[in-house]
């Protein structure tokens, strides 16, 4: 097995290295995040910041997991995975900086190739690992076999993820903090069922976010990006379905859940009701639009994780 300290230690400091000459290339060409229109005035001073920078962290995870993880599948799999969402991601943003726009892919295209890269990678999984379809209870001690319907769950698991994680990443800092407390988290998981490869692959996902967030806590220097919070849902999503916790991943993220079901739900009612129930979804904006300080929200939001993430490894033990 490898050193896992100087693996971990070099996932942490490669991002602090590198950063402050991304964002200084990035101030130079002016890759800077455009705001929503739709989005709180609040948030207008943060126009022109730099973003991407969610390229440094994919591209850190893969070097430190070509190097110093040992070979394994699951690794592998997950690593593909994660950069291919980020990819997609990175067409997203490299749209939004040649059209000079607040919009990259239009939903329905990001949607196709989530759907066609997770297919891809659900197919492969199921050909070329022996992980089986059988998906874990949470506080049950027991599992179920999904049968054919596996593929089709572990599709819905990924894009599910990767849009959640990416509407998360509205607040400085707020998505990178949740998803260093969710792989923390997956990590011991997978350690507690010896799987140790898999359980060193969250824990660099983890210390590479950490070296990032020291850039991206509030006021942040740089953004994600969609490049970043896309792979980031993908690694995610990945560690779930290899510990075979996809369900867990309710609990354990339930802050991206949350996030995502105030969407879901304010849309509906607008369509449905013609009213709206937050001042704005996600619902951090909403807290925003409260008169919430952004730190603050982030902090609580980072705290709802943490318990969140123990209440899900009590489901597991």
């Amino acid at each position: 097995m490898t050193y896992w300290p100087l693996t971990l230690l070099v996932s942490f400091i490669i991002p602090i290295i590198t950063l402050p000459f991304f964002i200084k290339y990035l101030k130079k060409h002016n890759v800077g995040q455009k705001i929503r229109q739709e989005g709180p005035d609040l948030h207008q001073h943060k126009m022109g910041t730099p973003t991407m920078g969610g390229a440094i962290v994919i591209l850190t995870l893969a070097m430190v997991v070509l190097i110093f993880v040992p070979y394994n599948k699951y690794v592998l799999w997950s690593l593909a995975a994660t950069v291919g969402f980020g990819l997609i991601g990175l067409i997203d943003d490299l749209i939004k900086y040649l059209k000079k726009r607040s919009l990259g892919l239009l939903t329905m295209q990001k949607l196709f190739l989530q759907i066609a890269l997770a297919l891809i990678v659900a197919y492969g999984v199921q050909q070329n690992t022996d992980l089986g379809t059988e998906i874990y209870l949470p506080f049950l001690k027991n599992s179920i076999d999904l049968g054919i319907m596996f593929m089709p769950f572990v599709v819905l698991v990924m894009v599910s993820s990767v849009n959640a994680v990416n509407l998360t990443d509205g607040l400085d800092g707020l998505s990178a903090g949740l998803i260093i407390i969710t792989m923390l988290s997956f990590a011991l998981i997978a350690y507690m069922q010896n799987m140790l490869p898999m359980s060193l692959f969250p824990l660099i996902v983890a210390f590479s976010s950490f070296g990032f967030l020291i850039y991206n806590f509030y006021p942040a220097k740089i953004f994600l990006g969609d490049v970043g919070s896309l792979a980031l849902g993908g690694a995610l999503a990945s560690v779930a379905i290899f510990t075979k916790t996809e369900l867990f991943l309710l609990i354990i993220g339930g802050v991206f859940v949350i996030e995502t079901l105030s969407v879901i739900l304010q849309v509906a009612s607008v369509k449905l009701r013609g009213k709206i129930i937050f001042k704005m979804s996600p619902i951090h904006h909403h807290f925003e639009l409260c008169g919430w300080k952004e730190p603050k929200i982030i902090v609580s939001f980072w705290i709802a994780g943490l318990i969140l993430g123990f209440v899900g490894l009590l489901g597991y033990c």
